[in-house]
């Protein structure tokens, strides 16, 4: 049996999906990365492996580090 069986709280996948937003907002929140989970910002996740690279690509550039 695999945790996702198992455990009722990960049958669905709408309820996997919000209880991993909820434990990336909270483990976020303490390492005080709180922007990404603010009011009124987008939840897109991207399209393609190819476009998750090129977004943080483009962050790292912007951040000149």
């Amino acid at each position: 049996m695999t945790l996702k069986q198992s455990n009722r709280h990960l049958r669905s996948a709408a309820a996997r999906k919000a209880a991993l937003r909820i434990s990336a907002q909270t483990s976020s929140a303490v390492e005080g990365i709180r922007a990404p989970f603010a009011k009124g910002k987008r939840g897109d996740s991207p399209t393609s492996t190819k476009t998750f690279i090129a977004h943080w690509k483009r962050r790292a550039a912007a951040t000149a580090r």
